[in-house]
């Protein structure tokens, strides 16, 4: 009766063998599917085309969008792997130059801020936005960039994957790269460091319109401080 009991033990546990395994094998594969989704997803996003913003073509010069006689200028100081200038330029940015750029009123004017915390991946970002305006194709490039890179996500800030924005952009990208082996736009982003600090800007995205720097950088402010300035003007 002892070795009756004791061979039934052994079944259960080979039993118990098998479940665990069989549990194990299945979190591996859905565990790879995840993984596999992941990166599918973001390889599209990557990979999605761009376009121009729907303007006149003399409203785009390097890193200015909008009308030349704009009565409103807007400064905008931010780091391409800061996650509040990421939220600003998928749900504010795109507000602002339908209703007010695409009017007019506003020219919207892009300064570099890459935060030391962000490095490298912000500085590596930022020379390359200039290479992209280069080619008078930094608002495309401002769009890839903001849409694919993050601050947990420094691996989308390699010299290939910048390349690759440059790609989808519709850059040449030999230029490109010579323009980026060669830093050849260094000297902008250290000057623009300096006239952030002098304006003694603390945070990003910083926003400053006609002179004015906000405290808040949500769509109800920024059209509230756009307002003002207009109505100031008699506009």
């Amino acid at each position: 009766m002892t070795a009756s009991v004791k061979k039934k033990s052994s079944k259960a546990t080979a039993g118990s063998t098998n479940i665990g395994l069989w549990l194990i094998g299945a979190s591996v594969v859905i565990v790879a599917l995840v993984v596999g989704l992941i990166i599918f997803n973001e390889q599209r996003t990557v990979s999605a085309p761009v376009e121009q913003p729907d303007v006149p073509a003399t409203w785009i010069n390097r890193t200015s969008l909008g009308s030349p006689e704009a009565p409103v200028v807007i400064q905008l100081w931010e780091d391409f792997l800061c996650p509040a200038c990421q939220s600003f330029s998928r749900t504010v940015k795109p507000q602002l130059v339908e209703e007010y750029v695409k009017s007019g009123k506003v020219r919207l004017e892009f300064n570099h801020f890459p935060l030391q915390q962000h490095a490298p991946g912000s500085f590596m970002t930022a020379l390359a936005a200039e290479c992209a305006a280069d080619q008078n194709l930094f608002w495309p490039y401002h769009d890839k960039a903001f849409q694919v890179i993050s601050v947990e996500q420094q691996r989308g800030a390699t010299f290939e994957k910048l390349t690759e924005f440059a790609r989808t952009a519709g850059l040449n990208t030999t230029e490109f790269q010579a323009c980026m082996t060669a830093q050849r736009h260094q000297p902008a982003i250290n000057a623009a460091l300096a006239q952030a600090g002098q304006l003694g800007l603390r945070f990003t995205p910083s926003v400053i319109v006609d002179g004015q720097l906000l405290e808040n950088s949500s769509y109800p402010s920024v059209k509230a401080a756009i307002d003002a300035a207009l109505a100031a003007k008699g506009l």
